[in-house]
């Protein structure tokens, strides 16, 4: 008679899916970090090249753009700056129309109507004092953006920034100081990753802004 062939119990299947089920999370671990890593990065560079544009955009109109404001996607105005004068009293968005550059962080999405979520759109925020032409030398700081660094100390004080422009990251919220708004006391954080702190943030220098204008001729 032929030998009976032994099936697998269902102990012996539980361990299995177990073991199975341990190394597909040793997988997708890092898989996720290396895939965070990257979209940190992308937004990064992104967010070196709003920086760039925006100085371009000052070389060009002797000004620093006001932020967009305009909700419906279907209005001729969404995605371009408020016509100066800036209207700062509540939270902006980065004029990416205006300025050429992408609409979204690595984890946007496109809004569809006027009460779509902003999800991944870059914010923004002008010292009001540089949304004027034409800017001079003698152009100062009016705003006093304070820029916190991931241990809460001030990482500015000497030189207030003209601009600021961030991500809110994956949790598509503003953490830390971006979390609020004051246009009368406008502070912000720029960090380290954490589990409670996800943003990237960029800021333009006032002596730095003041001497590209000077190198492109604008001063």
């Amino acid at each position: 008679m032929p030998a009976m062939t032994r099936g697998f119990t269902l102990i012996e299947l539980a361990v299995v899916l177990v073991i199975l089920g341990l190394l597909s999370g040793m997988l997708i671990t890092p898989l996720a970090a290396r895939i965070e890593a990257h979209q940190r990065q992308l937004t990064g560079a992104m967010l070196d090249d709003i920086v760039d544009a925006l100085t371009g955009f000052a070389l060009l109109h002797g000004r620093l753009p006001c932020p967009s404001l305009e909700a419906d996607p279907a209005s001729p105005a969404y995605g371009l700056e408020h016509p100066p004068p800036c209207d700062l009293s509540a939270p902006g968005y980065l004029p990416w129309r205006s300025l050429g550059v992408p609409a979204v962080d690595a984890w946007g999405s496109a809004r569809t109507a006027a009460a779509s979520p902003w999800l991944g759109h870059w914010r923004y925020f002008p010292d009001p004092a540089f949304t004027h032409a034409p800017i001079t030398l003698a152009t100062a700081p009016a705003a006093n953006i304070k820029i916190n660094d991931h241990l809460g100390l001030l990482s500015t004080s000497s030189a207030p920034p003209v601009a600021v422009v961030w991500s809110t990251g994956p949790n598509h919220h503003g953490d830390g100081a971006n979390a609020t708004y004051s246009a009368l006391a406008p502070t912000f954080h720029s960090g380290e990753a954490t589990p409670a702190f996800d943003d990237q943030l960029r800021w333009i220098g006032h002596p730095l802004f003041i001497a590209r204008l000077a190198q492109g001729g604008r001063l």
